[in-house]
């Protein structure tokens, strides 16, 4: 039987994160950053990572990406209420932009 550790799923994650930023912010810049809920700043220095420095900054043992819904009543109204299909991205493009996005010191 595999037994699962948590550190490698957190490793997996993060890599995953690192290089899904990476990808968000060198095809569109300003779009990754709103996604991401980047700074400037951020998103440079997340643009300048090599592969190592990826795989140092995931294997910390911690998660390095935090959840930007802070309030539960927005995390359940985005759970679950499903508008549209062609204006869901707007949905929740307008709800996370609401919440200051680019507010690095909140959590």
């Amino acid at each position: 039987m595999d037994t699962i550790n948590e550190e490698d799923l957190i490793r997996d994650l993060n890599m995953s994160y690192l290089w899904l930023a990476q990808r968000l912010l060198r095809a569109d810049r300003a779009t990754g950053m709103f996604r991401l809920g980047a700074t400037p700043e951020m998103a440079g220095a997340l643009e300048s990572l090599s592969m190592r420095s990826m795989l140092n900054l995931a294997s910390s043992g911690q998660l390095i990406c935090a959840l930007r819904l802070s309030r539960c009543d927005t995390v359940e109204a985005l759970a679950r209420h499903a508008p549209p299909d062609e204006v869901a991205p707007l949905h929740v493009a307008l709800a996370f932009s609401s919440i200051g996005a680019f507010d690095q010191d909140t959590p």
